[in-house]
């Protein structure tokens, strides 16, 4: 390339010699020389303007879409009566009330809620949700499958042993619900079932370990 001799360049390395050889070539199809492309380049950068060609500048990045959270998806309903039944159901992103219930059917960890307004066999089929290692959820009463929620007393009293569940509190993803002044809760899902009718010696009041280990809320 006989523009690339014209460089005021005193060395000739190898690497030289290719930005002189590419230089020669970007001023070839521009139709100027060498020198004529180093003073549109020099000022260029003084104008902060991109030394690129429009058609060769490339595209601003576009942030990528969040993944959709994954719908919930019941996985199985257990009777406990002919009225109440435990709902097992998938839920992307767990969420619970600020506060545990009150009104007419307030929640079953409250110290003052009635004795037996939900059947024995619904805290049998949900004690999996607070042995130790669980993976499992305590669903609130007045949620639904459509719009599932964890019980706030449940995550007071009874999540210590699901990592999952402390790991989303620890983290903020899950707000620590707030218990009302002069509301007391049960110390821990034995007392709390057995209050509520279950027999002491039943298995799942010593341990029994979970059945299933998918993500799933149980609602009494």
């Amino acid at each position: 390339m006989s523009a690339a001799a014209n460089l005021p360049y005193s060395d000739d390395t190898e690497h030289d010699l290719r930005v002189r050889t590419r230089l020669a070539e970007l001023a070839a199809e521009r139709g100027l020389t060498a020198e004529e492309l180093l003073a549109e380049l020099n000022a260029s950068l003084k104008a902060g303007q991109s030394l690129l060609p429009a058609d060769r500048t490339p595209p601003v990045s576009e942030a990528l879409p969040l993944p959709a959270p994954r719908p919930t998806a019941v996985l199985a309903r257990r009777p406990a009566d002919d009225v109440w039944e435990v709902i097992s159901v998938y839920e992307d992103v767990p969420t619970a009330p600020r506060r545990p219930c009150g009104g007419a059917e307030p929640c079953p960890w409250r110290r003052d809620a009635p004795r037996g307004q939900f059947p024995a066999a619904a805290f049998e089929l949900s004690a999996p949700t607070s042995q130790p290692g669980s993976t499992r959820r305590f669903g609130c009463h007045s949620s639904t499958p459509a719009r599932p929620q964890m019980c706030a007393g449940w995550l007071l009293r009874g999540a210590d042993g699901n990592e999952q569940i402390q790991d989303l509190l620890a983290s903020g993803r899950l707000a620590h619900p707030e218990l009302p002044y002069g509301v007391e809760l049960y110390d821990s899902y034995a007392e709390m079932a057995i209050a509520n009718g279950v027999d002491p010696a039943h298995p799942t009041m010593h341990g029994r370990p979970a059945s299933c280990a998918a993500p799933a809320k149980e609602e009494p």
